[in-house]
Parts: C-alpha cells; sequence; structure tokens
C-alpha cells in the first residue's frame, strides 16, 4: 500500500488528477482481493475433520511429506480441515481401514491398487497421482559385468514376494523370461546383493539405492521398466466410491487436495523446508538420518514431475496413464479380471484446482 509521504510526492510530481487515478487503481485492487480471498482459502467458516493414513512408516515420501507439509505450514487449517494424521506401519491395514469407513483417504501404489480393485471388487478411487513413474528398480554391482536387462540372463534374480507384472514386460522388451534366469525370494535386504546372493536386486527406487551406495559403499546401476517403454506409475491417494457418495465427504476431500497440492509445489520448490515440516513427524528414536529422507524426497519429486504435469499441474494424471498400466498387469496375471478404468479414478477434483 503506498506510503502517505508516496502519495504527497505524486501530488507535488504529477498533479492531483495523476493521484486520484491512483487512489482509484488502489481501491479496485484491495476491492477484488477482498472479494477473492487467498487462493487457501476454502470460502466456507465450518471445520470439518478428516482422517488420513498413510500406508507406511513415517518417512519422507512425497505423498506422507505432502500432508506433513500441509499440516506443519498451515495448510489445512486455511482451508478449514482438520485432519487426523495416522500411519499402517509394517500392517499393511490401511487396506481394509478405509473400505470399512474407519479412515478418509490413503495411499496405495497404482498397480496394487488396480490389482486389489479388479481382484477383490474393492472400490478403491485414485484421485491424485504422485509417481509418474513406478517406485520399483533392478539394481545390479557395476563389478557384475550387467549392462542391460539383457545381462540377466543365466543370472540369480531377486524378487520381493512376487515378481512385478512391470519386470515380466522389462525383460520381454529384451526377449527374455523368468525361465531365462533363476529367480529368488528375497525379501527386504539389500546386503543380499553386497554378498553375491543375487546378481539383481530389487530396490525402491527412493530409498535403497541411497542404502547401498551411502551405507554399504557400492558402487551400482539400477534399470527401470519405464526406460524400456513399459507404462509404470507410482503412488496415489485413495478413496472409495461409498466416500465419494456424500457431499460432505466430496468437500473435505476438496479442501485436503487444495491443501496437499499447495504443500506438493511447496515441497518442489523448498525440499529443505519440506524436510523441516517432515521432521516433525518422524520417529525420534534412533534419531531421522535427514540426509536419507532429503534422499527420498528428492528421487520422488524428480519421479512426480513430467511434461504431463507441466502442463496441467502436480497430481495429474489421464485414463490413458491407468489403462496401460492395468494392460500391463492383465497380460502378465496380476489381473485376475478386467477392470473398469474410468469408474477407477476421479480427476475431477485435480481439475477443480489446476484451473
Amino acid at each position: 500500500m503506498p506510503t502517505l509521504a508516496r502519495f504527497s510526492d505524486i501530488f507535488r510530481r504529477r498533479g492531483i488528477r495523476a493521484a486520484c487515478l491512483l487512489l482509484v487503481c488502489v481501491s479496485l485492487i484491495g476491492a477484488v482481493a477482498a472479494a477473492c480471498g487467498d487462493s487457501s482459502d476454502s470460502g466456507s467458516g465450518d471445520t470439518l475433520q478428516m482422517t488420513y493414513m498413510g500406508g507406511f512408516v513415517p518417512q519422507s515420501n512425497l505423498p506422507f511429506v505432502a500432508v506433513y507439509v500441509a499440516e506443519d505450514q498451515g495448510f489445512f487449517a486455511d482451508e478449514g480441515l482438520e485432519v487426523d494424521i495416522q500411519h499402517a506401519g509394517f500392517t499393511g491395514s490401511h487396506k481394509s481401514l478405509i473400505l470399512a469407513g474407519e479412515i478418509d483417504i490413503t495411499t496405495l501404489p497404482a498397480s496394487e491398487m488396480l490389482e486389489v480393485r479388479a481382484n477383490s471388487g474393492a472400490p478403491y478411487v485414485a484421485v491424485m497421482l504422485f509417481g509418474q513413474r513406478g517406485d520399483f528398480g533392478y539394481a545390479v554391482l557395476n563389478s557384475s559385468g550387467i549392462t542391460s536387462p539383457a545381462d540377466f540372463a543365466g543370472r540369480n534374480v531377486g524378487y520381493k514376494g512376487i515378481v512385478q507384472s512391470e519386470f515380466h514386460a522389462m525383460l520381454a522388451a529384451h526377449d527374455l523370461t523368468t525361465e531365462d534366469m533363476t529367480m529368488k525370494d528375497v525379501g527386504f535386504n539389500p546386503v543380499v546383493l553386497v554378498e553375491q546372493q543375487v546378481d539383481v536386486y530389487p530396490v525402491f527406487l527412493s530409498n535403497e539405492p541411497d542404502t547401498l551406495t551411502r551405507s554399504l559403499n557400492q558402487e551400482i546401476t539400477v534399470f527401470e521398466a519405464a526406460d524400456y517403454g513399459v507404462p509404470t506409475l507410482g503412488v496415489v491417494y485413495l478413496v472409495t466410491e461409498e466416500f465419494l457418495q456424500d457431499e460432505t465427504n466430496r468437500e473435505k476431500l476438496a479442501r485436503f487436495l487444495r491443501a496437499t497440492v499447495r504443500a506438493f509445489e511447496f515441497s518442489v520448490n523448498d525440499p529443505a523446508a519440506a524436510i523441516e515440516s517432515t521432521e516433525k513427524f518422524l520417529a525420534e528414536d534412533p534419531p531421522p538420518d535427514l540426509v536419507h529422507e532429503r534422499f527420498i524426497l528428492d528421487t520422488e519429486i524428480e519421479n512426480a514431475l513430467s511434461d504431463l504435469t507441466r502442463a496441467n499441474g502436480v497430481g495429474w494424471f489421464t485414463q490413458q496413464q491407468f489403462r496401460a498400466l492395468a494392460d500391463v498387469l492383465f497380460d502378465y496375471g496380476a489381473l485376475e479380471n478386467p477392470i473398469d478404468i474410468e469408474n477407477a479414478i476421479d480427476r475431477s477434483f485435480l481439475e477443480d484446482i489446476h484451473r
């Protein structure tokens, strides 16, 4: 706002007419600002409650960080929303709790969301996408001589519980199948790669490469299915069809997504500040490794941005992306039934936000 001294200078140098014009402009700007309010203002005086459950332990995965930042920076409060932040830990309970209506929104990899919906009929609906490419990669020691997935033939290859459909598709792109190698269930311990119990170790891209290189002092190469033309997607926020049938639920979801989109953008623009907010939600014993947490966040931010999000806004997704992923899952047996993609996703909230 111009000061009185500034107005006096305007009168002196340009005359009363110029000053009056400036006053009119300032008044108009103030009126527009008062009418529109802050972009984060929900426009409703009622405070709503919502329960969020992250699908794992507290850490710097971007879908979790968006919630931590939104809470710590006051973005939820700006929306008139109180969020009960919970975590499923290692239990996987979030998948059933959301169906029981005990939580409102949770996280799940897009591939798993599609599998559960198709195979069990769970009415999951994705409303926001974080990873524009998948969360899985396949690490090898640089000393192994493996320079591409074509070199997996004849090797010992690890998997975690199940062999991912995306892995099958990556092999097919090199005219290979799992029959061309020895598959071993290796669990979640990357030491098996260091000890050369396997030649190829499946990694979660956001954390295990850092563990292998920084903590275990290994030089590695990581292969991703997406680099070989395989459709992959990362984690989504999901609700249920029943949840979306209630207008109050739709209102609180709109507020939640406005706040987390804002937090998403905040984290992209200032990841160091996002880590400061995140640290308040991490376990204190043992103390968090903030270098590792920053690696997680930086990796997930990189994978969450694409030409699609730059054109339309963070969190964006298309029906074509989910259809292509579902086709891969169906082709390699992860989906027991075809899936109705149209009902499995809802982009309307993001469309309103980014409009």
